[in-house]
């Protein structure tokens, strides 16, 4: 109940974003194509850059939007959900970014699908902004059909987990697992590069 009420906000919010902040960003750019079409030669090159910026501001928009709503977990399912978000953040960083599972993963429940999507989103997002990984890999491991392991492994630049402040969200991802009675264990050193593990069980009938 409470991953759902998180997810519904966040549902919200991203509608938010895409219909309210989106369509504002539409309205400015046509106005500016509008006058630069009309403006003075001494003002093209300004108005250029401003139509980039914009261009640029509404592009970040859609990405912040797809990150707190991924449609592509509801349209498509978990694997290609997270194939695709490896992808783009390989596309967005510009390092070396690869998914992998390891036999086919049981029929999780939509809570469970959450948890290993927004874990593996964070321990991304970690990897390419603040550990400066030039490789990373999202590996899924389902052998036994009784769990699921979740590994995400990065070259970056490491961190003592004992001291990691809150701006890596490991809070964050040890809560969504503890509410899915999985465990979450952090293994790095400075120097070292980072490897997330999420170990989630499987519960017998649990709808796909």
């Amino acid at each position: 109940a409470v991953l759902r009420a998180q997810e519904a906000e966040r549902a919200r919010v991203a509608r938010d974003l895409h219909d309210e902040v989106n369509q504002a960003l539409t309205a400015v750019a046509l106005r500016l194509r509008a006058t630069a079409e009309q403006a003075p030669p001494e003002l093209a090159d300004e108005l250029a850059e401003t139509q980039r910026l914009t261009g640029e501001a509404m592009r970040e928009l859609v990405g912040l939007a797809r990150e707190l709503r991924p449609t592509a977990l509801d349209d498509h399912g978990l694997l290609p959900a997270l194939r695709t978000q490896v992808g783009e953040v390989g596309r967005r960083f510009g390092i070396d970014a690869r998914f992998a599972a390891d036999g086919e993963p049981p029929p999780l429940g939509e809570d469970e699908q959450i948890v290993v999507y927004r874990v593996v989103q964070e321990a991304l997002s970690n990897a390419a902004r603040h550990a400066r990984a030039r490789t990373v890999s999202v590996a899924l491991v389902a052998r036994d059909g009784a769990r699921l392991r979740v590994l995400v492994a990065d070259d970056g630049c490491g961190f003592d987990p004992a001291t990691a402040g809150a701006g890596l969200g490991l809070e964050g991802m040890r809560e969504r697992a503890l509410l899915a009675c999985a465990s979450l264990d952090v293994r790095s050193a400075p120097g070292a590069g980072t490897t997330v593990e999420l170990v989630l069980p499987v519960r017998q009938g649990a709808p796909s």
